[in-house]
């Protein structure tokens, strides 16, 4: 009997580890800091450092928490964020973005005064 209640107890201790190991965190794709690396407009691509921007004015770094800091015109704001796999929703300040996940890329797109502005995200490696 006392083998039998080992056995068991055995078991159930195995089960409950590989089950407790079997959980992913999706964000782990994009957790790090992105750089930027493109913008576009009026169909014209440029390269971020054509732009002479330095690079700690505009980027994001997403942390394991769904917390990360995004930089905007050198301006960093504690935000949040969600990752589906193809998208990260973005909150800063309130406003709501949408950025597109392909490939190892992050695209955001702005409207500044009826111009539509796409930026190219990179994570730093």
């Amino acid at each position: 009997m006392k083998v039998k209640v080992m056995c068991l107890v055995l078991c159930a201790m195995v089960f409950a580890s590989i089950f407790c190991g079997c959980g992913s965190n999706k964000n782990t794709e994009i957790i790090g800091k992105w750089v930027p690396t493109t913008a576009k407009t009026n169909g014209e691509t440029i390269s971020y450092s054509e732009l002479g921007v330095n690079e700690d004015q505009f980027g994001l770094e997403f942390k394991d928490s769904s917390n990360c800091t995004v930089t905007l015109a050198g301006i960093s704001c504690d935000s949040t964020y969600t990752f589906n796999g193809t998208s990260v929703d973005l909150s800063v300040n309130g406003t709501a973005y949408k950025l597109s996940y392909d490939s190892g890329v992050l695209t955001m797109v702005l409207d500044y005064d009826n111009d539509r502005i796409e930026f190219s995200f990179s994570k730093q490696r």
